[in-house]
């Protein structure tokens, strides 16, 4: 397990570069944690004590209000980081990061993170270049959420997540109306209605909370 983690840390963007050498002083440094479904790896407003790198799993970030409304940010996959933010503003965390699935991470604490950005002096460039991509990410959320319709939202989030499987497409993870109504800012009551018409038109086929893509979508509905 050791090896195929210090492998996994060969391949992550943030660490190229590295000598083994120095890839074995992080790797020492990381406190490996592994979380069960359904666990919170930080809350919204929490101070920024460590930054984690996901190595097997699926999480998500998301903000909610006093209602329990949430919204989703997007969704972490194998070789994502989190809590870097914090990290490097010193400031509480933006947002709450909790997993889907049963998870295994390796956490960096406060002072080793600050200990590897001073005598790493390249990592703080892929940091930046990790900040950079999720500024991206965050930016055409927003620009979905500004400019098109809860249909619109809904397209392409499908979109961002289709897959073929033996000759068959579908969205690459199970999702319920809720969930999806989660990641585009709309009810679930009008997520319901969107799949219901979609169904009808021949367009997708729902199995098990798993959704079957007929034919392409259209542009409007």
């Amino acid at each position: 397990m050791e090896h195929s983690l210090k492998t996994f840390l060969t391949q992550l963007p943030i660490f190229e570069q590295f000598s083994d050498s120095d890839l074995e002083i992080v790797f020492n440094a990381a406190v490996k944690r592994q979380l069960p479904k359904g666990t919170f790896l930080f809350r919204e407003g929490d101070p920024g004590e460590a930054m984690y790198v996901l190595v097997e799993g699926r999480t998500r970030s998301f903000t909610s209000d006093n209602q329990g409304k949430e919204f989703v940010f997007t969704i972490g996959e194998p070789g994502d980081v989190f809590g870097e933010i914090s990290m490097l503003d010193e400031e509480p965390r933006s947002w709450s990061t909790q997993t889907e699935e049963d998870s295994t991470f390796l956490m960096f604490t406060k002072q080793d993170f600050r200990t590897a950005i001073d005598t790493y002096p390249q990592l703080k460039d892929k940091l930046i270049l990790n900040l950079a991509r999720m500024i991206r990410q965050l930016s055409t959320t927003m620009k979905n959420l500004a400019l098109l319709d809860v249909y619109g939202r809904v397209r392409a989030l499908f979109e961002t997540m289709i897959i073929e499987i033996d000759g068959v497409t579908m969205i690459s993870e199970p999702l319920t109306q809720q969930a999806i109504a989660d990641r585009v800012g709309s009810s679930r009551e009008m997520i319901a209605r969107i799949l219901k018409e979609l169904v009808f038109g021949g367009y997708v086929r729902l199995e098990n909370k798993r959704i079957i893509l007929l034919q392409k979508l259209p542009e409007r509905f």
